[in-house]
């Protein structure tokens, strides 16, 4: 048994993959036709989705970074209910994930978040509408390194259930396995943080941002998120939230935490002209999408 595991692991260094295990991701059977496409500066084409509002008084934007399994069908569920509260939703997919082209690694995704930031630059350039991001989990540490990395504004950040290091992240899930405490010290020889938050944490951009993590979360602990708030400078709050899982608490099986989402995106959002043109009324008019 030992002499198994020293083997993976000692395969696992050699190849230089250990972070791209960190991922899990899945692909759709079958290509929604609504689906668009960013060319990414990681060389591949990253497949989106724009969900737009039909409520009558448009509020602004979502762009949602999900985590690092399933694709952006699977987890738009943690997103997708807002545009029944007058929020276009944006959903992307990371190089290999989905129906985007590529292999996924850490590098990638780092890149393929890159490319999404520099295309809300688009949207935002194009409608005085607010634009949020929502983070979720892995997809926090992606999106925090590249803001930092190509900062940007953005009217609100919202991390959930996050962490900026793929290191001790990783330690922490071994840890909790059978003699997890013998082999965790091996996660710092085959890991990388190379395109982790925690390397740029004394730059991170300012916006008004929201962190929230539930208390209960056996992947990845609170300690985790208060460390990510404590990082983030200017207008912040942070929610410790009860009886909810791992990057479930914005899905519709707490619908008290939606409604408190709702109450900070409308006191954080900046007075709007009533004259603006919505995002979704943006892209209509914007189907071919440029290259970034």
């Amino acid at each position: 048994m030992l002499r198994s595991i020293v083997l993976f692991l000692a395969i696992l260094y050699l190849q230089g993959c250990a972070n791209s295990t960190f991922f899990s991701p899945s692909k759709s059977a079958t290509l929604n036709p609504e689906v668009r496409w960013l060319t990414s500066q990681s060389g591949n084409d990253i497949a989106y989705l724009w969900l737009p509002t039909e409520h009558p008084v448009p509020q602004g934007a979502v762009i949602h970074f999900h985590g690092n399994s399933g694709h952006m069908e699977e987890t738009q569920e943690k997103v997708d209910w807002l545009t029944q509260h007058g929020y276009d939703v944006m959903v992307f997919d990371y190089s290999g994930f989905g129906h985007s082209s590529g292999v996924v690694s850490d590098e990638a995704a780092y890149l393929d978040a890159i490319t999404v930031l520099k295309y809300i630059e688009q949207v935002k350039a194009s409608t005085i509408q607010p634009v949020y991001t929502v983070a979720t989990s892995t997809g926090g540490n992606i999106f925090l390194r590249a803001w930092a990395d190509h900062p940007i504004a953005i009217d609100g950040v919202i991390i959930d259930s996050s962490f900026t290091s793929y290191i001790d992240t990783a330690e922490h899930v071994v840890e909790q396995g059978a003699f997890g405490e013998l082999f965790s010290w091996v996660v710092h020889l085959i890991m990388r943080d190379d395109y982790a938050a925690n390397q740029v944490a004394e730059s991170l951009p300012v916006a008004p941002s929201l962190v929230l993590h539930c208390e209960q979360d056996s992947v990845v602990p609170i300690e985790f998120g208060e460390g990510i708030y404590d990082q983030l400078q200017g207008e912040k709050e942070f929610w410790r939230l009860a009886e909810c899982k791992h990057a479930r608490a914005l899905t519709t099986q707490h619908p008290k935490y939606q409604q408190r989402l709702l109450g900070w995106l409308q006191q954080t959002a900046p007075a709007l002209s009533p004259n603006g043109e919505e995002p979704s009324a943006v892209l209509a008019n914007n189907q071919t999408v440029p290259s970034l």
